[in-house]
């Protein structure tokens, strides 16, 4: 049996990350090889999900002492995400901080993806995750995003980066604006694969959910990490409409937001188990997220992803993946109409199915030709 390792963002107590990380790690057992998730975590992804961030500028001062009065909330919270990964993840039995303590001394192939692990502006951005230490197994990118951060723009050294991707065996992207960028960058045409959490089914996921927790009566599960003011208050608005409850996610935003000041309820606690049965049990899902959208599809919930910032501009993470499903409709601006149905069905028919049977299909041929049968698509640099 084939031993792969997979980098990526699994340390990262969000759940889009855990969640990817997780289909990653299933969807390569499911096609018959060992996977095992490389446990890398960067110190500037360690300072992210800490409790207290770094007093390094006052805007961060101020938010440590917001978060003060629930910093057991958050504890709490953190040890959560660490029993999903301990119950969910198989990790290497050693843990990394450092790119230079990494080896592929066990491993035939080693997968970089999925995830915004190519995007380079970010506090837990490493060069590891381009894998310059993998020295003898077959390097493969599965689906990784350069979030909205083209290398060619925000580099001061993009030739590094130019040659870390030419030493890859398979390259693919998640977005079309990866696609473009790798193509300006190192003339490569590369494809665009779905997110790994898509090649899993409602049934994988369904084994991983926590009951503990069910709000009483009809809610609309709001995932907006940002709690961007303007959103918050159209959330709002359409609560009012329905006179339905708003529960939240995102500890620490939800009191650096004062977010209680809208009515919306707080999760008492995360982790990606919740956060599963919070989407598939909405009677509606307002996000701005990735994975959000995402969860809601593969539940096959109502839902609204909203329309803001980085979405108008270089981010094209959720606007590729709602045009490869045919469903642009469902990406909306915060510009609250009385007269629109929010509640409208999705159409979950034969052309999202399709559409979706299509996308699932290339991904696993993808992971077949360049995981499983370890065929070479490039010729290494």
């Amino acid at each position: 049996m084939k031993k792969i390792g997979i980098i990526t963002f699994h340390n990262s107590y969000n759940c889009g990350s855990m969640l990817e990380s997780f289909a990653m790690q299933e969807i390569i057992k499911k096609r018959g090889a060992k996977a095992t998730i490389i446990d890398f975590s960067n110190i500037g992804q360690r300072n992210l999900y800490d409790v207290f961030i770094p007093n390094n500028s006052l805007k961060n001062v101020i938010k440590n002492i917001l978060v003060y009065p629930h910093r057991n909330r958050v504890k709490n919270n953190n040890s959560m995400y660490e029993k999903f990964k301990k119950d969910n993840f198989n990790l290497t039995n050693k843990s990394f901080s450092t790119m230079d303590e990494l080896t592929d001394d066990d491993y035939d192939v080693v997968v970089a993806g999925s995830d915004q692990i190519w995007n380079i502006t970010i506090d837990d951005s490493d060069d590891a995750y381009f894998l310059p230490w993998v020295k003898q197994a077959k390097k493969v990118a599965y689906s990784p995003s350069f979030g909205s951060k083209n290398i060619l723009k925000y580099s001061e050294n993009p030739d590094k980066y130019k040659k870390f991707l030419l030493d890859f065996d398979s390259l693919s992207v998640r977005e079309n604006n990866g696609k473009k960028w790798i193509k300006d960058l190192c003339d490569r045409d590369v494809d665009v694969l779905l997110d790994p959490t898509l090649l899993l089914e409602a049934k994988d996921y369904d084994k991983l959910i926590d009951n503990n927790y069910t709000p009483e009566g009809d809610y609309i599960f709001f995932y907006c990490p940002s709690f961007d003011k303007k959103i918050c208050e159209f959330v709002k608005k359409i609560a009012d409409k329905y006179k339905i409850k708003v529960i939240a996610w995102s500890t620490k935003s939800y009191y650096f937001k004062f977010v209680s000041k809208y009515g919306f309820e707080l999760v008492p606690y995360e982790t990606p188990a919740l956060y599963l049965s919070l989407i598939k049990n909405a009677k509606l899902v307002i996000t701005t997220s990735f994975h959000g959208t995402i969860f809601s599809t593969i539940y096959r919930k109502n839902f609204i992803t909203v329309k803001n910032g980085g979405m108008y501009g270089d981010d094209d993470r959720v606007r590729t993946l709602l045009d490869e499903l045919n469903m642009n409709d469902r990406l909306i601006p915060f510009d609250f109409k009385d007269d629109y149905d929010y509640m409208k069905d999705v159409n979950y028919g034969k052309e999202y199915s399709n559409s979706l049977n299509e996308l699932k299909n290339k991904s696993i041929d993808y992971i077949d030709k360049n995981i499983i049968k370890m065929e070479d698509t490039y010729e290494r640099n």
